[in-house]
Order: structure tokens, then C-alpha cells, then sequence
């Protein structure tokens, strides 16, 4: 069976790209014929020999994204015409999608979080992109909480939450070669997230900065790419300096994934505090499901998806948003208590083990060939 693929890249750079990767090598494991369709030409080497077509345009955030997609549909509509499925998994390409998919070929659509629901929230953008929901087969929804923002805009078609995964294997274990001398120091907390407002690192380096007298040999250390908008890469490092974190706080940026699964082993707690801001939000936050690979306890955010990524007080803790007090408290009791930090760690080890990449890919595969012969799909 061909399945094509509608993304911005096959690259692990972000949420869209780690998805697209590991999802297109799970299925291709599968038996699955993946044919890849994206904007950018660079692919990950774990898809080596994989059919795919650059002729999609960037996805972009504006009122116009929508219009201004469909140029497109000529060219993926002579690719989607060799398919036997259609997947997408950029919500922002939705209307291309519905516009270029030849009829009767099934259309299953992965709505990962703020871009599932903002432009149903704009009357005319929302007609727009709630016509081309009609058409999708089967929505396939990270999290509850993402589902329930989409359904306050619109009309949600046949639908599943079905999270994303993490490859457990990749993080387990106690090798931590190749780390700087100071990670070895004293106490290491990790953060993992593009320099986003939204991923709220402004209010993780003011928790962190309240709790540094108690633990002064603490290293904090922030991993992922700059953005042009909000807090940046720029920005952050001023702030750290601003409270008295200069040469505790490091912002590592991107990092080759050895080195990522690396810092995760070494972290003794997992740091990410989402704030919803400007209509989006944290969908779920796959890098919970790798801290907890790594049999890390998280400190999460209420009211985003998040709160389903991490169970408050079984695998980590669960803290207001824009309330650096109320985390830098969830820290002092994992930091300071090594038993209960275990034991969370411990829990979110054998729970990472649920949401595998290859469960997922199960469940979608099964989708297809439902979607294909007609038959009921299989909710489980």
C-alpha cells in the first residue's frame, strides 16, 4: 500500500518533523510503501530510499496560508493520483489537501495542537479550514486537550486521540560519553523546546533562579533551535544573566540526537513549563515521553496537552502556568528528595513504554487498510 505523506520536511528539527520521521520509519517497517511529499528537500538518513517530491510550498501562519497553499495542487494532486492514502501531517496543509486529492482516496489528517485550532477560530478562515475537516476520513488527535480546543471552533469529523510516541530504546541506559566536565558537578535539570514564547523558558530560568542558593552546584541546561518571534534565542540568555544565572544556565541550541539522548540520561529532572499565549498551545510535548524514556521525573504545566504527556504525582508534577514560584517548589521536592524523584522516574519509565513509535504505527496501519477495503476502523 502507498501512503503518501503531506509535511514541511522529513527531518527531526521540530514536533511536525520528529513526527513525520518516525512515523514514515515505523509504517515503513510495517510493509507500508511511504511516499514522501514535503516543502524542504533534506531528509532524515533513517529514510534513506524513500520515493519523495518536493512540491509543496512552506506552511504559513498568516490569514492568507490557506489561498495561497492551493497553488500547489496541481503538482499534488499527480502524486496523490499514485497513492492508495493520503496522510497529513501539517495541519496548516489541510485545505491543499482536501483541494488535491483525487475522489474517493482516503484522507487521514494528525492535528498536533495550536494549528488545529487557531484558524478555526476567525470567521472566514474558518470556514475555509472547516471545509477541508469535512473531508478528512480520520482525524488522528494528539491529545484530549487538543480535540477539545478544535471542537470550541468546530465541527470535529470521525476522530481519534491516538498520542505520538518515543523510541525507548534510544534513551535508556547510563552513557552519558562525551558531556562536558561541569554536567558532572552536582544536579542537572534539562529543558528540551524551540525558543518560543509559548514553551515558557522565561519562566524556568525564574524558577530555577529562586532555587539556586539551595543547590549551588545546580546546572541548568536548555536545548533547541532560535525563533524570530518572542523570547529568542537572544533574549533568554540575557534573562539568565538578568537573575544571576550566568554560568549556570546553558543554552546549548540544536544538538546532534547522540548528544540529546545523552543530556537526557544525565538530567536528574526534566524542566518544560508551556504557557498558552495568543491562541496557541502545548498539543502534548513529545519530549516528555523522551524524559521519560529516560526514567526522568517531568515538571509540566496544567491546561495544555502536556498534563496528559505527564501524570501529576505518578511520573512527575503538574504546576500552574506563569507561576515560577509554584515550580521552583515542585523542584526543591524532586531535587531534594531522591526517593521520590526515583520512584517517578521509575513510573514514567514503564509508562514510556505505552507510547511507542511502533504502537502508533500499528494503529495507523490498521486505519489505512480499513480506510482502503471499506471496513470499520479499529478504535483500540
Amino acid at each position: 500500500m502507498r501512503v503518501g505523506y503531506v509535511a514541511v520536511r522529513a527531518q527531526g528539527l521540530d514536533g511536525w518533523g520528529r513526527y513525520t520521521v518516525e512515523t514514515v520509519r515505523a509504517v515503513r517497517e510495517r510493509g507500508i510503501e511511504p511516499v514522501l511529499i514535503t516543502a524542504d528537500p533534506e531528509m532524515d538518513p533513517a529514510l534513506d530510499g524513500i520515493e519523495r517530491h518536493v512540491v509543496i510550498p512552506r506552511p504559513l501562519a498568516g490569514p492568507f496560508s490557506g489561498p495561497l497553499s492551493l497553488t500547489a495542487a496541481g503538482r499534488l494532486r499527480r502524486v496523490l493520483r499514485t497513492c492508495d492514502v493520503v496522510h497529513g501531517i501539517v495541519e496548516l496543509y489541510g485545505p491543499l489537501i482536501s483541494w488535491s486529492r483525487p475522489r474517493r482516496l482516503p484522507y487521514v489528517q494528525t492535528a498536533h495542537g495550536s494549528w488545529a485550532a487557531l484558524p478555526l477560530r476567525t470567521p472566514w478562515r474558518r470556514w475555509f479550514y472547516q471545509a477541508a475537516l469535512n473531508r478528512v476520513d480520520l482525524l488522528v488527535v494528539q491529545s484530549e486537550y487538543t480535540r477539545d480546543q478544535i471542537a470550541r471552533g468546530g465541527r470535529l469529523p470521525r476522530h481519534v486521540v491516538w498520542p505520538a510516541g518515543v523510541r525507548a530504546g534510544d534513551f535508556g541506559g547510563s552513557d552519558i560519553a562525551g558531556l562536558p566536565t561541569w554536567a558532572g558537578a552536582g544536579p542537572v535539570i534539562l529543558s528540551v523546546g524551540a525558543m518560543r514564547s509559548r514553551k515558557g523558558h522565561h519562566v524556568a530560568l525564574e524558577a530555577v533562579a529562586r532555587i539556586q542558593a539551595q543547590f549551588p552546584d545546580l546546572q541548568f541546561v536548555i536545548i533547541g533551535g532560535g525563533s524570530k518571534a518572542g523570547r529568542t534565542a537572544v533574549e533568554l540568555p540575557r534573562l539568565a544573566e538578568d537573575l544571576g544565572l550566568a554560568g549556570r544556565a546553558h543554552f546549548l541550541g540544536p544538538v546532534p540526537f547522540a548528544e540529546l539522548a545523552a543530556w537526557y540520561r544525565r538530567a536528574d529532572v526534566f524542566l518544560l513549563l508551556p504557557v498558552n499565549r495568543g491562541g496557541t498551545f502545548e498539543g502534548l510535548g513529545l519530549v516528555y515521553f523522551e524524559a521519560s524514556a529516560a526514567g526522568k521525573a517531568s515538571v509540566a504545566t496544567i491546561d495544555s496537552g502536556a498534563a496528559e504527556a505527564v501524570i501529576h504525582e505518578e511520573t512527575g508534577l503538574l504546576v500552574p502556568q506563569n507561576d515560577p514560584a509554584a515550580a521552583a517548589e515542585a523542584l526543591i521536592r524532586l531535587l531534594g528528595d531522591d526517593n521520590l524523584r526515583l520512584r517517578m522516574g521509575d513510573a514514567a519509565r514503564r509508562r514510556a513504554q505505552r507510547f511507542s513509535w511502533d504502537h502508533l504505527a500499528e494503529r495507523l496501519v490498521g486505519a489505512y487498510e480499513a480506510l482502503v477495503d471499506g471496513k470499520q476502523i479499529e478504535f483500540a
